[in-house]
């Protein structure tokens, strides 16, 4: 839906160019609105750097905000963002000439963007004496735009309809924190409403704590001697750091390598969850099975709720079944993955994994020879 809507605009401004006049009629005059106007304003342009620059935001915001709402979902929320931004330049104050162009329902989609996708990165192309990029975060590339807005609506007449791209990110930040909230849309542990339960949760911590709680007892805080120290914190805390660093640096090789003398030095540590499963997925990459295997139920004990567990599953599964000779768990693994698995070809490789194990042992039986 977002490439339709992107062709649909690209093409109405080849057809502006045919027939100028389509301009005056169903552009969005703050004057005299027509209803039809809140829709058909919002697929008008004034030249090509116009229609490019906000066709440039709806490819690289709009993809991934339609992923997560569906095409009707999406359509719907896209022309909704249009004509609350139309509304609110309509009533703002000293709004004299029509307003065209999509950047109002393109801001209500960053405005979603934000609340969706906080945590990701922007990759942003710039020209100072030499050509470069560099990745922001998305929450402040997002935040400086509407910042802007603001001051540039009040503090100067540029032509600009800054009014309408400010309706359209408050109208798209709202309503998208208000689906996530209610469950309308898909919720994950890295969107703006579980960041925001996550920091109330420390927060609500950090004073009981402050007020003399004691989360070991569960109840008031009671002085005790202090433990003797552990002679490899040190050293576990220099690991995990350097873990950390090496996965940072896009160094997967190093970084494992310094998760397995970590294991050697202290079993059952789990990195956070992204790293862990990057190095789990490297480790079975590199053939090194039982490490991945170890990394892997690691991840499955410490993040129980990751929203693609059925992926770690069906990978855990096919190395137990293939390389590690543990039909028992491998079986487990899979049919639990089944249930939850959604794409053919990851449906059919469990369940032929399935097929080729050796059947269960009744209890006080040895299990069957793993197939070579």
């Amino acid at each position: 839906m977002n490439w339709a809507l992107i062709a649909v605009n690209v093409a109405i401004f080849l057809l502006e160019r045919v027939d100028p006049s389509i301009v005056p009629r169903y552009e969005l005059s703050p004057d005299s609105p027509r209803l039809i106007c809140f829709i058909t304003y919002a697929f008008l342009h004034a030249d090509l750097l116009h229609i490019g620059g906000n066709m440039l935001f709806l490819y690289i915001f709009g993809n991934n905000v339609n992923d997560k709402m569906g095409n009707l979902g999406y359509l719907a929320y896209y022309l909704a963002g249009g004509v609350a931004a139309g509304l609110l330049f309509v009533l703002g104050p000293g709004q004299a000439r029509p307003v065209l162009g999509a950047s109002g329902a393109i801001a209500a989609v960053t405005g979603a963007y934000l609340v969706l996708f906080p945590r990701s990165n922007v990759t942003v192309l710039f020209f100072v004496y030499i050509i470069g990029q560099y990745e922001i975060a998305s929450i402040w590339f997002i935040l400086f735009f509407f910042a802007y807005d603001i001051w540039a609506n009040f503090a100067q007449s540029d032509g600009v309809a800054h009014m309408a791209h400010i309706g359209g990110t408050v109208f798209g930040f709202c309503i998208c924190f208000v689906l996530l909230w209610v469950r309308l849309l898909p919720r994950d542990q890295y969107d703006v409403v579980a960041l925001v339960q996550r920091w109330n949760r420390r927060r609500q911590y950090r004073e009981l704590v402050t007020a003399g709680y004691d989360p070991f007892t569960y109840g008031p805080a009671v002085p005790k001697r202090p433990a003797p120290p552990d002679p490899n914190a040190l050293r576990i805390a220099e690991l995990r750091a350097q873990v950390a660093d090496a996965r940072a640096d896009h160094d997967l090789d190093r970084a494992a390598q310094l998760y397995l003398e970590l294991q050697s030095l202290a079993p059952g540590q789990a990195m956070n969850l992204q790293p862990q499963l990057d190095i789990a997925n490297h480790l079975a990459a590199s053939q090194q099975y039982a490490p991945a295997a170890v990394a892997y139920e690691l991840f499955l004990q410490t993040y129980p709720k990751y929203v693609q567990l059925e992926q770690v599953e069906l990978m855990l599964g096919l190395i137990y079944a293939r390389y590690l000779a543990r039909p028992g768990r491998a079986r487990e693994l899979l049919t639990h993955a089944l249930m939850r698995l959604h794409e053919p070809k990851e449906i059919d490789l469990a369940k032929a994994e399935l097929e080729h194990l050796p059947p269960a042992s009744p209890p006080g039986l040895p299990s069957p020879q793993p197939r070579k």
